[in-house]
């Protein structure tokens, strides 16, 4: 990623402005945004933090969601204009007719930087995807995009994915459930993967999001459409601020780890040690288009589709 100055960071999102003297004079469109408060989302506050949305007449509110669920389910309602959440969700709404369009890319799913690894216990015997046919997995949510990365790995490697079972056990457990030996293998994400795996109860597997793509999109952002299509040009201001802030925010994690830690409330000398997630600095919907083609496979999707489908002016 090309490394970016803060000044430059600030002086274009003050051009997005194209009348800036009348934006000043005029009241700021009110923007929601609700999503779970985690590091992916780090170039929303660092761009809320520097005043950057204000500039092309934006009042970017964040609002804390529990699960990706409520967020989208806030979203469908039109409690708020915009969410963050799970592709997968987003992608099944889509297919079932709900009022959901993607109007923006979160964070990228990368091999070379890995937020995201399939563990097992410290003492397992188990070295390669064949060891792994018959045994309990666990994933935070069922068919979610950990647990489909497991099975493409599984069955890339020479394993059967059909023989897997899989359980839903929270982040915050499955470290715990597997150094007990409860389950076999569990996916886990940071800040939970740093810690389980530092501390020594656990061991990486696998990479398995490698199986999907080398890159693609972890998280997208959503709207409803009959909103989307009255907002165009509002949606416009707030990704190209959030594309700019992204490519500012991921050549400087370190700058950004007093403020996530503030944000997530995860202590700074764990956001400091663990993998800091890079974002999406383009709204192309090819970078979806890996996770749709495999989660179709697996039948997570009932068929594939071309991503832009699913993007709003698609």
């Amino acid at each position: 990623m090309k490394r970016i100055a803060r000044s430059r960071f600030l002086a274009t999102t003050a051009a997005l402005a194209a009348a800036p003297r009348v934006v000043r004079a005029q009241a700021l469109e009110k923007l929601r945004l609700t999503g779970v408060v985690t590091d992916d989302l780090t170039p929303v506050f660092y761009a809320i933090q520097h005043g950057a949305y204000q500039k092309p007449g934006l009042d970017l509110e964040l609002i804390p969601a529990s699960t990706g669920s409520n967020a989208t389910q806030a979203v469908v309602s039109g409690t708020y204009e915009l969410g963050k959440g799970s592709p997968l969700g987003a992608l099944i709404a889509h297919l079932r007719g709900l009022p959901i369009t993607i109007v923006g890319n979160g964070i990228l799913a990368e091999v070379k930087n890995p937020f995201t690894l399939a563990l097992v216990a410290a003492d397992s015997p188990m070295k390669t995807a064949a060891d792994l046919n018959g045994k309990l997995c666990s994933s935070a949510a069922l068919n979610d995009l950990n647990a489909l990365a497991v099975m493409a790995w599984v069955d890339k490697n020479g394993g059967d994915s059909k023989t897997l079972r899989w359980v839903e056990i929270p982040n915050s457990a499955a470290a715990a459930a597997l150094a007990e030996h409860r389950i076999d293998l569990c996916s886990l994400n940071e800040p939970q993967l740093s810690a389980a795996v530092t501390g020594g109860q656990c061991r990486v597997f696998a990479s398995s999001y490698a199986a999907i793509a080398n890159s693609f999109v972890g998280t997208i952002f959503i709207a409803q459409p009959e909103w989307a299509s009255k907002h165009g040009d509002t949606i416009k201001r707030w990704a190209r601020v959030t594309y700019e802030a992204a490519a500012y925010t991921n050549a400087h994690h370190a700058e950004t780890a007093q403020m996530m830690s503030d944000a997530t409330k995860i202590p700074l000398e764990v956001i400091q040690k663990m993998t800091r997630v890079n974002a999406a600095t383009t709204g192309d919907p090819g970078l979806l288009q890996p996770a749709i083609d495999v989660a179709a496979r697996y039948k997570i999707l009932p068929r594939a589709f071309p991503a832009k489908e699913a993007y709003f002016g698609g």
